[in-house]
Order: structure tokens, then C-alpha cells, then sequence
């Protein structure tokens, strides 16, 4: 099957995880399981703008410092809860985090780690196109190296598994 996976599961903006991630999460950890050598998980960030123009630039340059390392720490923290679950079932984990755009970071990764399959949570907040796909998806999927999967979480009450 697949020997090298990347999950991309975005995780910055929510205090739990979105359905998207869920549902991404739960489609890698199957076929990962058994298949893969090695499961990469990625999240990508960006730090929160600093409003440290009233500040002296000796305490504006500790503020921005002290506001990087706390999102760092957030984001790894948010990261690894999210791939408990996965170790949990055994499954093999790399995680990884990097700063960035997400829709040229995730190429890159993808690229370098040579990535098998790619799998995305896909959902839609802006345009037009964004309905059928994402705007992330949209062009992760145009510009990826490798096979992607978009996954989309089944509405509520729904029974069946997420669909690919």
C-alpha cells in the first residue's frame, strides 16, 4: 500500500479540533495502520500579529519573543494531543509543525518527505470554489507531488464513516 502518509490537519484556530480534522485523523489512521511505515502529521501556524507600538523597543522586542515561544509551546502542545489517539492505536507517528502558509508549506513537506498520499480535511467557509473544496484543499490538491485524499466529516447525526 502506502509506505509514506502525510496527514495536514490544521489546529491553530480551535480550542477543540474541527470535524475536518477529526475526520482526516480517523481516515489516515486507517490507512496507516498496518500499511505505513510512518504516519506524518503536520500542522502549520503563523504567529498572532503584536501590537507593540506603544512600547519601548527593548520591552516590544521581549513581549514578541515571549508571544512566539507561548504559540510554539501552544502548538506543539495542541499537536500532540492530536496525534494521541493515533499512537494510541499503535499507529507510528512523526509529528511535524512549521510556521508559514499552509498551502506552500504543505507542498514543501509533502515534497520533501516524498509522500505516498496526502490527506486533507477539506471544508468550505469563503467562495464559490471554496464550497466544493477549500480554499487550502483547492490548491494543495493542484499542487501536490503525490495522490491526495480530501476528507469531509458526515453532517451530524449522520452514521456513516467520513467521506473521501
Amino acid at each position: 500500500m502506502y509506505t509514506t502518509i502525510l496527514l495536514a490537519a490544521a489546529l491553530q484556530d480551535w480550542e477543540r479540533y474541527s470535524t475536518h480534522a477529526l475526520a482526516a485523523r480517523d481516515v489516515a489512521a486507517t490507512l496507516a495502520q498496518g500499511a505505513a511505515q510512518q504516519l506524518h502529521v503536520l500542522s502549520v501556524y503563523d504567529y498572532p500579529p503584536v501590537a507593540t507600538t506603544d512600547l519601548p523597543p527593548e520591552l516590544a522586542a521581549r513581549h514578541r519573543e515571549d508571544l512566539l515561544r507561548r504559540t510554539d509551546t501552544l502548538m506543539v502542545d495542541k499537536l500532540e494531543a492530536y496525534v494521541a489517539p493515533l499512537r494510541a492505536e499503535g499507529v507510528a507517528v512523526s509529528p511535524i509543525l512549521r510556521v508559514g502558509n499552509p498551502r506552500e508549506v504543505i507542498v514543501e513537506v509533502a515534497t520533501s518527505l516524498k509522500a505516498e498520499l496526502l490527506i486533507l480535511g477539506s471544508h468550505s467557509k469563503r467562495g464559490l470554489l471554496d464550497i466544493v473544496l477549500g480554499g487550502t484543499a483547492q490548491q494543495v490538491s493542484k499542487a501536490a507531488p503525490c495522490l491526495v485524499v480530501l476528507v469531509s466529516p458526515q453532517p451530524e447525526g449522520s452514521s456513516r464513516e467520513p467521506s473521501l
